[in-house]
């Protein structure tokens, strides 16, 4: 069976869920091509995937040679803009005609594929995942409608947390098309390790993109109250991943006379990520809704932390309380609220032995809930059914 994935960027450092999952499917047996907007497979080699070659071979860019155009594209009017793309899909998609199943990763692009089915163009069932901007942005502004079509289109939307799926369920999407599967993460390969640090030096660690609902700024804010509270509390905090707003908070850091304690790397690979963590003690991610509407799905980053033994911070937002239980399997404060933050960050600084059970509770339910082999074959499962309904009917 053949399976086509229509993302984004292909790969893409800050969604290596995706990349996950394709390479699942190709464990799995299944052929698979990727069509995507921006190809960048050469440009990190096998680093990140056994199955290079193949995806190399089986890549492709929607648009082919007219690729390099999109960026300009977009900054048309949004009506114009639409047109213009939507002419575009319908003028390549002979690269969808060939699965028997599309995926698409974000809710814009199962749109697109949605309205070339419209024009009978394809015949393969859609799936369509949607993963946090592509729900939190119409849902602020109440546009969640734009997807009309591909509830009709669509043979079925995945969500990855129950908050999105009430969210299209109220917005139109039909009940039985609409299924929470969650992202996750391979556990075989992340060794559970605990870490005390009792006298020692408590390292934070936060690993994101450095945007707005990533929550970086109140995770600065919060270390900058605990350092002048408790000014001989020996701590340290590393922040990888880059974004627009690195500058911004460099020079938060500094403001807040804790900078020579914060450690910056940039984007890092995914191997070195791995060990980073290794080294740490607890993982900061103080997520908030965005002022653009952008939410957190279930940050896979979360996942990681959690199955590699660290104590995880993190906020009651989106479907993060579905991973994490505050006091059971991590700590949760509201979102933006710097002082609770800083109290949550003081007592584990002071409660190491307590923490140990919290952290081996967090891997015991990354192992039952976010296990990405297990979910991968109930994903299989779920895609064979779906072409042998559409093959029979």
């Amino acid at each position: 069976m053949r399976v086509g994935f229509v993302v984004d960027k292909f790969p893409s450092l800050s969604e290596t869920f995706i990349l996950d999952q394709v390479n699942g499917f190709l464990e799995r047996g299944f052929e698979v091509g990727v069509i995507c907007n921006a190809n960048t497979l050469k440009q990190h080699g096998g680093s990140r995937t056994p199955n290079w070659q193949a995806l190399s071979d089986n890549t492709v860019c929607w648009w082919g040679g007219l690729a390099p155009l999109r960026p300009s594209l977009r900054k048309l009017p949004t009506i114009l803009w639409d047109k213009i793309s939507t002419a575009f899909d319908i003028l390549f998609s002979q690269k969808l005609q060939d699965f028997d199943v599309i995926i698409a990763h974000f809710g814009n692009n199962g749109l697109r594929v949605a309205r070339v089915l419209k024009r009978k163009k394809l015949g393969a069932p859609l799936v369509t995942i949607f993963h946090g901007r592509d729900v939190g942005r119409p849902l602020r502004d109440n546009s969640l409608w734009q997807y009309n079509v591909l509830f009709d289109q669509g043979a079925l939307q995945l969500t990855v947390n129950d908050y999105f799926r009430k969210a299209l369920v109220d917005a139109g999407a039909s009940a039985t098309k609409v299924v929470v599967h969650h992202m996750g993460v391979r556990i075989n390969e992340i060794e559970y390790s605990w870490r005390s640090w009792e006298h020692d030096t408590l390292n934070f660690i936060s690993v994101c993109r450095l945007t707005e609902k990533k929550g970086i700024e109140f995770a600065l804010r919060a270390l900058g109250e605990l350092s002048n509270s408790n000014p001989h509390l020996d701590w340290s905090y590393t922040i990888i991943g880059g974004g627009e707003l690195l500058d911004d908070l460099k020079q938060l850091a500094k403001t807040l006379d804790i900078a020579d304690r914060v450690i910056f790397l940039g984007p890092r690979p995914h191997s070195e990520v791995k060990q980073r963590l290794r080294e740490a003690h607890v993982f900061l991610l103080p997520s908030v809704t965005a002022d653009d509407g952008d939410v957190e799905g279930i940050p896979v980053s979360l996942m990681e932390a959690m199955a590699a033994g660290l104590t995880v911070v993190s906020t009651y937002h989106s479907g993060i309380p579905e991973l994490i239980e505050d006091q059971k399997t991590g700590f949760l404060v509201p979102e933006k609220d710097i002082g609770a933050l800083a109290g949550k960050l003081l007592w584990i600084a002071g409660n190491p032995t307590e923490c140990e059970h919290i952290a081996l509770a967090a891997r015991r339910k990354i192992e039952a809930d976010f296990n990405a082999d297990v979910l991968n074959d109930q994903f299989a499962q779920i895609i064979t059914r779906l072409a042998e309904a559409k093959l029979n009917a």
